[in-house]
């Protein structure tokens, strides 16, 4: 949308532009001004029209892409603090939804499983679930 000051300086630099084409008469420089001036109105208009028309959709595809943005928020914090830990395999895999992670891989000890639980529930906070699936599959495997 254009505002009053970008409108006001349109006009001006129209009328420097004008005054600048040497040879033109007065009548000239201010039909372009006053023809600047309409084509500002018509432009500050027609993007409030566009706003109008567009503004139910942003805000739809906003509610449709929020949740998908917080899943994957969830998922990615979640699995940046587990691969932090020099403690927890890499491959642990972190699932999100809407309600929380699942943890899904496996790992040598029980150990590791209840770290890779405790670091997950920590980083999601209070609200939201810790499903540890991790398989236990022992040192020697």
């Amino acid at each position: 949308m254009m505002s009053d000051k970008t409108r006001r300086a349109a006009v001006t630099v129209a009328l420097l532009v004008a005054v600048m084409m040497g040879g033109c008469s007065r009548q000239t420089i201010e039909g372009a001004a006053q023809d600047t001036a309409r084509n500002a109105v018509v432009v500050e208009r027609e993007a409030k029209r566009a706003e109008r028309k567009l503004r139910p959709t942003v805000n739809k595809l906003g509610r449709e892409i929020k949740p998908a943005l917080n899943k994957a928020g969830i998922g990615f914090r979640v699995k940046t603090a587990l691969t932090a830990s020099e403690r927890l395999p890499k491959t642990i895999r972190v699932d999100a939804d809407a309600t929380g992670v699942r943890l899904v891989g496996t790992v040598k000890t029980p150990e590791q499983k209840a770290l890779a639980g405790r670091i997950a529930r920590q980083t999601l906070g209070d609200g939201k679930t810790v499903r540890n699936e991790l398989r236990v599959t022992g040192a020697d495997e």
